[in-house]
C-alpha cells in the first residue's frame, strides 16, 4: 500500500485546515496509539479505519493523526477506508470487527452506514469513534451517534472527543445504568489521556453485567419438560430454571409476550411460529422452549450457544410386546430343551416297554413314569431294577422342575416381553410404523443416514407435544393389540419420556431402543446481531460447564424411576393372562377323553384291555 500517494501528504493544501498546536496533534496521535496497542493489536491481526469528513479542517486535521500513528507504529496492518460524502457510495467488504472511526460530526458518521456492515453478525462488534467536532456542538453529536448506536445493538461504542483546550475525553452510554431509565444514551465519561497514558485500560467497560432490573421480552414455548410457567408467573422446567439463572445473574426482569393467550387458550406456538414471531421488527429479545438450533435460522435469527443436547429416540409400548399366556408356558426352555425333554420320556418310556412284558404292567408304569414327571407321588415299584430306573428319573424330573418354577417365576416378576429391536436397522426389517411429529419428519429428511426412516409407514402428528406423540402411540398399539397392526414405535425427545413417564406413573410401560435417532442441540433464539448475544454465550458456557444443566435434568426426570418394570404391572390376574393353562389343560382333557373312548371301544368290542 502506498501510504503517501493515498494521503496525499505532498501536495495537499493546508487552505481551511486546522491550524492547532502540534504539541496538541502528538498528544492526540498518542493517545491513539496507545488505545490501538493496548486493546486492538493485543485482540485481532487486523483491524479497519474508517475517514468521513464533511468539512476540509478535520479531514486535513486526520490526515495529519494518520501521519503521526504510521510514523509512531510501524506494525500495524490495517484496512483504510475514506469514505467521501460528495462521491457516490461504493460499498468497501471487510472484516468490521474492530473499527476505528475518524469522523467530524453526526452527519458524517451517518454516511458511512457501519450497521449495514454487521447486520448479520452474531458477534458484538468493537467501535471506536474519534469525534472532531466544534466544543458547543459535541455534546448533540455525541448524543446522536450513542441513539445510532442502541438503535442498531451496537453496544461496544465509544466517541473520544478533543477539547478546544487539549484535552481527550472517552465517552460512552450505559442502556441499563442504575437510576436512569432503561435503555438511556445518555453520553457518560468513563476515561481521559492523560501523562501519556489512559486513566482506566478498560477500554470498553462491561454494560450488561448488572441490567438494575430492566425488562426482556421474552417468546415462550410451553413445551414441558423443557419450558413452562405456573400461574404465579414462576418459571419451572429445564429451561426455565437456565432463564430464572440468567435473570439472577445479569439482573434483569422478565416480561412474556403472548404467554397469557396461551394459557387461555391451552395451546402452544410451533417452533416455526416463535420464531417467527422473533423476526417480526423485534418484538421480543429472546425465545426459549425446547427450540433446536438449526441451519435454516441462521440468516435471520442468532442462536446463543446450545445450553442443552437431547437426544430424539425410539421407543416402544412394552404392553404391545407382551408374551401371551401360552409363550409364557413354553418360554422358560428354548425349543431344543423341549425337544431333549420330549426325548428323554419317550427314551425312557422305550426302557419300560423292555422291561416289562405284560400290557397292563406297561400301561400303569407309563402313567407312573407321567406322574413322576409332574411331581405326583407314585406307588413303590417291587423289582430293583425299576426302583433304580424311577430314581434316577425322580431325580431329573426333580431338577428339571425346580429349573421351570424358578425361570416361570423369572418371567413372571421381570415382565419378561418378547424380543425387542435393539438396532432402528431391526425397526426397520421387522415393518414398524413410525409417530412422529411434522418438524421430526423434517429433521430425519436433512440427514442422509437416516433416509430409511423417511420412507417407512409412519403416522404424522399435528402438535409438536411429545405427550401427544406419546397419546397416539398408546391409541396405535392399543389398535395394534385389536389385530390392525403389530408394531409400532414413537420418536421423541428421551428427556420429554423420562419426564412424562414419570408424571403419568407410568414405570415400566415404555422401551427405549439403545441406538438413539438424533442429538438436538437446544438453544436460546436472539434477533439478528442482538447486543445480549455474548454475555449469554459466556454465561450458558459457565453454566454448562459447572454441569448444572444436567444437575437440573436428573432432578426433572428419573431414568431409575423411568426402568422400575415392576410398578406399572397389574397385580391382578385377567382372563387373558389363563388362556396357556385353558389351552393346556384342554389338550390333556382332550388325550383323556380319547383315551376313554379307546377304552369304551374296547369294551363294546370284546376287546378288554388286560
Amino acid at each position: 500500500m502506498n501510504i503517501t500517494s493515498l494521503l496525499q501528504f505532498e501536495s495537499m493544501k493546508y487552505s481551511g485546515a486546522q491550524t492547532q498546536a502540534a504539541a496538541i496533534n502528538q498528544f492526540v496521535a498518542s493517545a491513539l496509539r496507545v488505545f490501538i496497542e493496548d486493546f486492538y493489536q493485543s485482540l485481532a491481526p487486523a483491524f479497519i479505519v474508517i475517514l468521513s469528513c464533511r468539512r476540509p479542517s478535520p479531514l486535513n486535521f486526520y490526515r495529519n493523526i494518520m501521519q503521526l500513528l504510521y510514523e509512531s507504529v510501524d506494525t500495524m496492518i490495517i484496512q483504510l477506508v475514506h469514505h467521501n460524502h460528495n462521491q457516490s457510495r461504493q460499498r468497501i467488504e471487510g472484516p468490521r470487527t474492530h473499527n476505528l472511526l475518524l469522523v467530524d460530526s453526526l452527519d458524517a458518521l451517518l454516511d458511512i452506514e457501519i450497521h449495514t456492515y454487521t447486520a448479520q453478525a452474531d458477534a458484538n462488534e468493537y467501535y471506536f469513534i474519534f469525534l472532531q467536532q466544534r466544543d458547543a456542538l459535541i455534546p448533540q453529536d455525541m448524543l446522536g451517534v450513542f441513539e445510532y448506536c442502541w438503535r442498531h445493538q451496537l453496544i461496544n461504542c465509544n466517541v473520544m472527543t478533543q477539547s478546544s483546550g487539549g484535552q481527550v475525553l472517552l465517552h460512552t452510554y450505559f442502556p441499563y445504568a442504575a437510576h436512569r431509565q432503561c435503555g438511556d444514551t445518555m453520553p457518560t465519561e468513563f476515561n481521559r489521556f492523560a501523562a501519556g497514558a489512559w486513566q482506566h485500560r478498560d477500554y470498553f467497560p462491561a454494560k450488561l453485567r448488572n441490567m438494575q432490573q430492566c425488562p426482556l421480552v421474552v417468546l415462550a414455548r410451553r413445551v414441558q419438560p423443557f419450558f413452562d410457567v405456573d400461574g404465579r408467573q414462576q418459571l419451572r422446567g429445564l429451561e426455565g430454571r437456565l432463564l430464572h439463572e440468567l435473570a439472577k445473574r445479569m439482573n434483569f426482569s422478565i416480561r412474556f409476550r403472548g404467554l397469557q393467550e396461551q394459557q387461555e387458550s391451552h395451546t402452544t406456538w410451533t417452533e416455526q411460529q416463535l420464531l417467527q414471531q422473533l423476526m417480526q421488527d423485534r418484538i421480543a429479545h429472546l425465545a426459549i422452549g425446547y427450540v433446536r438450533k438449526r441451519i435454516q435460522y441462521a440468516a435471520n435469527l442468532t442462536a446463543v450457544f446450545p445450553h442443552y443436547s437431547n437426544r430424539l429416540v425410539s421407543c416402544l409400548l412394552l404392553n404391545s410386546h407382551n408374551l401371551t399366556s401360552l409363550e409364557i408356558w413354553f418360554f422358560p426352555f428354548q425349543t431344543i430343551a423341549w425337544l431333549f425333554l420330549l426325548g428323554s420320556l419317550l427314551g425312557f418310556f422305550g426302557i419300560l416297554q423292555l422291561v416289562c412284558w405284560r400290557v397292563g404292567d406297561r400301561v400303569s408304569l407309563l402313567l407312573a413314569v407321567y406322574g413322576a414327571a409332574l411331581g405326583v407321588p407314585v406307588a413303590p415299584l417291587e423289582q430293583t431294577s425299576l426302583q433304580l430306573l424311577f430314581g434316577s428319573w425322580l431325580c431329573f424330573t426333580l431338577i428339571m422342575r425346580a429349573m421351570y418354577s424358578a425361570l416361570l417365576y423369572l418371567i413372571l416378576r421381570y415382565h419378561v416381553h418378547q424380543a425387542l429391536p435393539r438396532s432402528l436397522m431391526e425397526l426397520v426389517e421387522r415393518g414398524y410404523t413410525a409417530v412422529m411429529s411434522r418438524i421430526t419428519l423434517q429433521d430425519l429428511r436433512v440427514v442422509s443416514s437416516l433416509q430409511q426412516f423417511v420412507n417407512l409407514r409412519s403416522v404424522i402428528v399435528a402438535s409438536e407435544l411429545d405427550d401427544e406423540i406419546l397419546r397416539q402411540l398408546d391409541q396405535c398399539s392399543e389398535g395394534a393389540l385389536a389385530g390392525t397392526h403389530p408394531h409400532f414405535f414413537g420418536l421423541l425427545a428421551q428427556d420429554a419420556l423420562l419426564h412424562l413417564t414419570q408424571r403419568g406413573h407410568k414405570a415400566g410401560a415404555y422401551y427405549i431402543v439403545p441406538q438413539y435417532v438424533l442429538e438436538q442441540q437446544l438453544a436460546i433464539y436472539l434477533p439478528k446481531h442482538s447486543h445480549l448475544v455474548v454475555q449469554f454465550d459466556h454465561l450458558v458456557m459457565s453454566i454448562r460447564a459447572v454441569g448444572l444443566m444436567h444437575y437440573w435434568a436428573g432432578q426433572l426426570a428419573s431414568e431409575q424411576y423411568f426402568r422400575s418394570t415392576f410398578l406399572y404391572r397389574e397385580k391382578s390376574i385377567r382372563q387373558p393372562d389363563l388362556w396357556g393353562i385353558y389351552a393346556i389343560a384342554a389338550a390333556l382333557y382332550f388325550c383323556s377323553l380319547m383315551v376313554f373312548f379307546w377304552e369304551l371301544m374296547s369294551v363294546r368290542w370284546g376287546h378288554t384291555p388286560s
